[in-house]
């Protein structure tokens, strides 16, 4: 017996946990939300309107992608990410991006590259109007539409839920330039080899990027964790 050709509706209306989950997530990337800060169900649920039961539910999602934690006696608060994790998130990013990277280039289409391209016209766009969210938002759009065009669902499943952690390593790393132009330009190569199709070449550029992106990134949260240790000395 045949199965029937739609079994379930379309729903396309999001429901209140997926607004929540992308609210409360904007905020602990935008900072709103400071590292050990404590949330609260109760006044969330307050002040956006909604069941405590749809904030729990974006909270428990949060929590599997790293931005909030649970703490013994203290309850739920937005998580710090230490150099530690940093280091883990980056190596595991750098081993999927990298097979992505070579799995996309099998697959590339002239519309694919036109898809890449036009993302690096939004980061361009977002320099001209000195918008750092804008060109934040780009990158990681570059990056995931690289997982996207690897046609692997697994893979690209499981670089999902790292991106809410890599958008706030983003947010670290960006100050480092010393303008927004340099920030931009380290994903020209990527695309110069993306367009050519050198798939060996794809995946030193892309340690290269992320790696440099860690080395950066990395000094500067063990500066304040040192800073953070001495401060709380007697």
């Amino acid at each position: 017996m045949d199965a029937p050709d739609r079994i379930f509706s379309k729903q396309n209306r999001p429901t209140m946990t997926q607004i929540a989950l992308e609210n409360i997530r904007e905020a602990i990337e935008k900072g709103s939300l400071k590292p050990g800060m404590r949330i609260i169900e109760s006044r969330l649920s307050k002040e956006m309107g909604m069941s405590r039961f749809s904030i729990r539910e974006a909270l428990c999602y949060l929590e599997k992608e790293g931005l909030i934690q649970t703490i013994p006696f203290k309850g739920v608060t937005v998580a710090h990410i230490t150099p530690r994790d940093i280091e883990d998130l980056m190596l595991l990013r750098c081993a999927l991006e990298e097979l992505a990277i070579q799995l996309a280039i099998k697959k590339m289409t002239s519309g694919k590259i036109k898809i890449l391209k036009s993302i690096m016209d939004r980061m361009e766009d977002a320099l001209e109007s000195n918008s750092e969210e804008d060109i934040l938002n780009a990158d990681l759009s570059f990056h995931q539409s690289i997982c996207e065009f690897s046609e692997n669902g697994r893979l690209l499943n499981a670089w999902m839920p790292l991106a809410s952690q890599i958008r706030v390593c983003l947010k670290m790393e960006y100050p480092m330039f010393q303008t927004a132009k340099e920030f931009i330009s380290t994903h020209i190569p990527l695309l110069e080899v993306i367009v050519a199709g050198n798939q060996e070449k794809a995946v030193q550029l892309v340690q290269d990027h992320i790696y440099g992106s860690l080395n950066r990134i990395i000094p500067e949260t063990d500066k304040a964790e040192n800073d953070k240790s001495k401060n709380s000395k007697p």
